[in-house]
């Protein structure tokens, strides 16, 4: 608006004729511009916040919890969770009650960087849980898995436990790591 006034009195001032149509497409420019700048920010602010708290908060506090061969990737695993829409806590206590690692990590966790108790090829020193060769490969894995259910609509520990795990229980202990992970 401010810039249509300027114009308007210049062209007053010294008899020049504006180009409206030249005038009106470069505002469209720098709107179409300014949008897409908010736009970014605002995918952005979604990928460093879930519920109220920062990428970092979350990761830190993750990382309290983390022992053994995981101690070191609660940024990790916070950033690839938010990264597909998942809930990290969630996910970590998952994990933890998987691998044992809020004390000291499963033989499974530590030699086949299975964080999930995840079955499948190839098979784990000949066992029927997988072997990932990575632990950040297992980590993924076990990521893309959890969110499968997540896409679903099943988004909490007890909507999940039917399908995850065998033990009725599971729901339980996981919503205990959770709470853990949250102090």
């Amino acid at each position: 608006m401010k810039i249509l006034i300027v114009m308007s009195l210049f062209s007053v001032l010294f008899g020049e004729k504006i180009n409206h149509d030249y005038l009106d497409n470069q505002i469209d420019i720098s709107l179409s511009y300014f949008k897409s700048e908010y736009d970014a920010y605002q995918d952005e602010l979604k990928k460093n916040y879930f519920n109220g708290e920062s990428k970092e908060e979350i990761a830190n506090k993750i990382e309290k919890k983390l022992k053994g061969v995981l101690d070191g990737k609660g940024i990790y695993i916070t950033e690839q969770c938010l990264n597909v829409g998942l809930d990290p806590y969630l996910f970590t206590a998952v994990m933890l009650q998987e691998t044992g690692c809020y004390w000291n990590c499963s033989y499974l966790t530590r030699v086949c960087n299975n964080v999930a108790g995840n079955k499948g090829n190839p098979g784990c020193n000949g066992g029927s849980y997988r072997k990932f060769n990575t632990l950040n490969e297992g980590i993924n894995f076990a990521i893309n898995k959890l969110n499968s259910y997540y896409k679903k609509g099943l988004t909490t520990a007890e909507e999940i436990n039917p399908y995850y795990a065998e033990d009725k229980t599971w729901y339980i202990k996981v919503n205990n790591y959770i709470n853990k992970l949250k102090s």
